[in-house]
């Protein structure tokens, strides 16, 4: 019994190491890929110059504020009770107003992800096809992103990032 069983576990073992020794495997850089990609870089210009305009519009809001407490401080003594009130009214609402301007362009669902979203998703959508191709073509059981953290070590020759990021920038 003990024969039967050694020998079926040296008949597991011998097929893993068969299988293991036909699996192909790659690795890419997804963030180096992303980086070096000039689509990439026209996608950041684009994102910066509608930022730099909701920045802009902050500032503007920020600095009516500004003006609008500086305002109320000098005039405070000469102001009626009525209008001082009337006043910072106004300037709670115009706080919140910015407080909103805010949230909706850098919050957490703002404009600014959302625009992000939009711009690379379309890199993300090229980068994947690539992978599927060479790893079609190629016959790649497994190609894995080492910026996601899955790898310890790799040999370099397995690197695919270069080829990946060739492919794409042929592509545009």
């Amino acid at each position: 019994m003990r024969k039967i069983i050694t020998t079926g576990m040296l008949a597991i073992c011998a097929t893993v190491s068969f299988t293991w020794a036909e699996l192909k495997i790659g690795f890419i850089n997804s963030e180096a890929i992303f980086q070096e990609f000039e689509g990439t870089k026209q996608a950041q210009e684009k994102f910066n110059k509608e930022v730099a305009k909701w920045e802009q519009d902050a500032s503007k809001k920020q600095k009516e504020i500004k003006d609008m407490k500086e305002q109320i401080d000098k005039q405070s003594l000469l102001l009626s009770a009525e209008r001082k009130k009337a006043l910072e009214d106004s300037l709670e609402m115009k706080m919140a107003q910015y407080q909103k301007f805010l949230q909706e362009k850098f919050g957490q669902k703002g404009e600014a992800l959302t625009k992000n979203e939009e711009l690379t998703k379309p890199i993300i959508e090229k980068i994947n096809k690539i992978i599927d191709k060479i790893a079609k073509e190629e016959n790649f059981d497994f190609i894995y992103d080492a910026r996601a953290g899955g790898i310890v070590y790799a040999k370099p020759a397995y690197d695919l990032s270069k080829r990946v990021l060739d492919l794409l920038n042929k592509e545009k």
